[in-house]
């Protein structure tokens, strides 16, 4: 997985520069958390290829991936096919992914680059702590581990909501 990684690396670049290589990072340790099968190959290609969207099924992407890191084209193609089915999982694997992209953004950091998004989009602080204070529905697929994860971020970001509403009333 390392040739994947190094690989994968300067496609996790953003146009201004700024790496996204620890979002994945954070997002595969949640996920590994929620799912416990060990050496799943496909699990781990998920999670290193995700972030990516629909890159894969884009010509010439999946050839050159598979020639660049050795990696069988099948195995391209059930990457792929999982993460277009990432909003609607279906396997136990795709549901610890999916739950835990879902989960990486309830937080305070999900709340942090919400507000560094805020101003771009013509809202103020106040009016994201209030939007994101609303009720939130959890996925019927999301399982009991990954929904006590996530009500237990909301509740965080809940609170610093609260807390920056009421000093902007004081």
């Amino acid at each position: 997985m390392d040739s994947v990684a190094a690989y994968l690396r300067p496609l996790y670049q953003d146009l201004d520069g700024v790496s996204r290589t620890d979002d994945v990072e954070r997002i595969a340790r949640i996920a590994r958390r929620l799912y416990d099968a060990a050496d799943d190959r496909d699990f781990e290609l998920l999670l290193a290829f995700h972030r990516l969207g629909n890159w894969l099924e884009k010509v010439g992407n999946l050839t050159r991936t598979a020639l660049a890191t050795g990696i069988a084209e099948e195995e391209l193609h059930r990457v792929a096919a999982s993460i277009r089915r990432l909003d609607q999982p279906r396997s136990d694997a795709e549901c610890a992914v999916a739950a835990a992209t879902i989960i990486d953004a309830a937080g305070v950091r999900g709340l942090a680059e919400r507000l560094t998004r805020a101003r771009r989009e013509g809202m103020t602080i106040d009016d994201v702590a209030r939007a994101e204070m609303r009720e939130v529905e959890v996925p019927e697929w999301f399982s009991a581990k990954a929904r006590t994860m996530l009500l237990e971020r909301l509740e965080a970001r809940r609170a610093v909501c609260e807390k920056i509403v009421a000093e902007s009333e004081a």
